[in-house]
């Protein structure tokens, strides 16, 4: 019997829309449309119908993939679907309400604003630090800043949309680079994952942690 990567290789670049349960991501454990792109040893690269964003699947949280034509072919192994405790609110500010006190009843001191969102820890003197451990942040994607090498002035100019924008930034004192994102609530899930991986008394600050 074949195994879901090799059903995924045999279409992968076809152009085919196939049915796959995956165990993680927005929707855990739902099925979802997408059309398969390439497939590695353990990644399945596809976008969903009508939409131009590639997104990638690991293979261990496949649970099943059905062709249009087929039983679904189901895999056994697959990791149990990860069911998120971050709802799906509209704002960071309605976030930063609803897991404010989980954030300042952990210990941290908290900094927030309708496009930031951050944890920071405390001096011995008990004064919070100035920088962040972790923050999640919003970035205009109708804003451009270009940087003039004759004048050597900083301009900012206006570009149109493309649907691939990642406007949401997650950094955190354990990346070694900032991670982003398109989706509100995904960005937030990683920040709050971040936030509970880490502690006040011993995580550092995104300066001193590069």
């Amino acid at each position: 019997m074949q195994s879901v990567a090799d059903v995924l290789r045999t279409i992968a670049g076809s152009g085919e829309v196939v049915t796959i349960v995956y165990n993680a991501g927005s929707r855990p454990g739902q099925a979802r449309e997408v059309v398969p792109l390439s497939v590695s040893t353990d990644e399945l690269v596809a976008v969903e119908p009508g939409l131009p964003t590639r997104k990638h699947y690991k293979l261990a949280r496949i649970a099943s993939v059905q062709l249009s034509s087929a039983e679904p072919t189901i895999n056994k192994q697959a990791s149990p679907a990860v069911v998120s405790d971050v709802p799906r609110l509209a704002t960071l500010v309605a976030y930063a309400q609803r897991f404010g006190p989980e954030l300042r009843g952990a210990g941290w001191h908290v900094y927030d604003s309708e496009d930031f969102l951050a944890v920071a820890t405390y001096f011995k003197n008990g004064k919070p630090k100035k920088t962040p451990s972790i923050a999640i942040q919003y970035s205009d994607p109708t804003i451009e800043t270009v940087f003039d090498y004759k004048t050597g002035a900083v301009n900012n100019t206006t570009r149109e949309l493309t649907g691939r924008e990642r406007p949401w930034r997650v950094d955190s004192w354990r990346f070694n680079a900032g991670k982003s994102f398109g989706d509100l609530h995904r960005a937030f899930e990683v920040f709050m994952a971040e936030v509970r991986a880490s502690h006040p008394a011993t995580a550092k600050t995104l300066s001193s942690s590069r």
